[in-house]
């Protein structure tokens, strides 16, 4: 990678719909070149999908929350094939710490949360303690195009 990459790279996150000639014409390359590197930054994995932000409360989506998850692991349980499987669950992290995996998740309301939790998280057999941590407000999410 280079200055050029780098530049697509943060033209990319700050928006991933941009046209390859859009592009071209802010870090002064011909428009194959950048479709080439383009090419090549998706081949090596630096660039891992283009994705969308979906406006979180225009879904009904009003409630994020960290949740810790202790694993008892000598149940032989794949605790982790599990969580991942939930649609409520954004993130899920192994942990070093107290705690085993560390989640995000998004949900409507407390009730939704309450459901979450009980019914799908608790009822994994391995799963022997949870904490959960509710967000109030989020100031920053996102990878900031200064850090490459």
């Amino acid at each position: 990678m280079d200055a050029f990459d780098n530049k697509i790279l943060k033209l990319l996150v700050q928006n991933a719909r941009m046209t390859g000639a859009d592009i071209a014409r802010k870090v002064n390359l011909s428009l194959p070149a950048v479709t080439d590197r383009l090419r090549k930054l998706t081949r090596s994995g630096v660039v891992d999908k283009y994705t969308v932000k979906l406006n979180r409360e225009k879904l009904s989506l009003h409630l994020t929350a960290f949740v810790q998850v202790w694993v008892d692991h000598a149940k032989n349980v794949s605790v982790k094939d599990h969580i991942i499987a939930i649609s409520e669950v954004l993130e899920c992290h192994h942990v070093a710490g107290d705690y085993d995996l560390l989640l995000k998740v998004l949900v409507k309301d407390t009730a939704a949360l309450e459901e979450l939790l009980v019914q799908k998280i608790k009822a994994i057999k391995a799963v022997t303690r949870t904490s959960t941590t509710i967000i109030l407000s989020s100031y920053k999410e996102e990878i900031n195009p200064k850090t490459f």
